[in-house]
């Protein structure tokens, strides 16, 4: 009878071994099982996260190009007085806004010429309802009508007579072989000087010449039709 029960107490050990084992084997299983999901769930380091990838090429500064000087634009239509000193003009160039302008008239930085010679005149000698052709500032406001500054004004200008043009020189090239000399301004505009054409000072008894037509001189040539040009003037610095 002792050795039944020292059986059946035997049989009931193992039987509670076995479940203990299969337990702890099936918590390791979950164990594991959960340590993988965690590492899964974990971030990538700094460094493994990080993709560095190759540039090839220049690299361009990211500040922005500063803009080229606007150069003047060219105007024309009939001009009236301003009690204010200013000269409103009816501008139909098809250039700039159309119809009435005002133009401010600065005594330091305004040049009224006359359109043939080239000699000064005053804002007086310029006559309401009279035709002028005024290069003006890019910039402009935006009131009605427009205002904008006039840095040079061609005045006494004859019946079908070509108003000249005021420009900055960008380069004075001479051809060796014909001896033709070719004078390009800033806008891209080509005068051939004819052999007799005349360069002189504004305002000066300097003598100037085709070495004087530097890069960025600001000048006003007389041409015909086909840009040959007559007549040069060439302001200081």
């Amino acid at each position: 009878m002792i050795t039944l029960r020292r059986y059946y107490f035997c049989v009931a050990a193992i039987c509670a071994a076995a479940v203990i084992g299969i337990s702890g084997c099936a918590m390791n299983t979950k164990a594991e099982s959960a340590q993988t999901q965690a590492d899964a769930s974990q971030p990538e380091s700094a460094e493994a996260a990080t993709v560095v990838e190759a540039v090839t090429g220049p690299i361009e500064s990211m500040e922005e190009t500063p803009n080229e000087e606007l150069q003047p634009v060219r105007i024309y239509g009939s001009a009236s007085h301003m009690e204010d000193g200013r000269l409103s003009i009816d501008n139909r160039s098809g250039v700039s806004a159309e119809g009435e302008i005002i133009l401010n008239i600065s005594q330091e930085s305004t040049l009224i010429l006359d359109a043939v010679s080239g000699t000064p005149l005053t804002l007086e000698d310029i006559q309401d309802g009279e035709t002028i052709y005024a290069y003006i500032g890019p910039a402009m406001t935006m009131s009605l009508p427009p205002m904008t500054n006039a840095a040079i004004i061609f005045a006494n200008i004859p019946a079908d007579f070509k108003v000249p043009d005021y420009v900055e020189a960008d380069s004075v090239i001479t051809d060796a072989g014909s001896s033709q000399t070719v004078l390009t301004a800033s806008d891209g505009t080509e005068y051939i000087l004819a052999e007799d054409c005349d360069i002189f000072p504004y305002l000066t008894r300097n003598i100037v010449t085709l070495d004087d037509l530097t890069q960025g001189k600001n000048v006003v040539v007389w041409s015909g039709d086909d840009n040959t040009a007559t007549k040069i003037m060439v302001f200081a610095e």
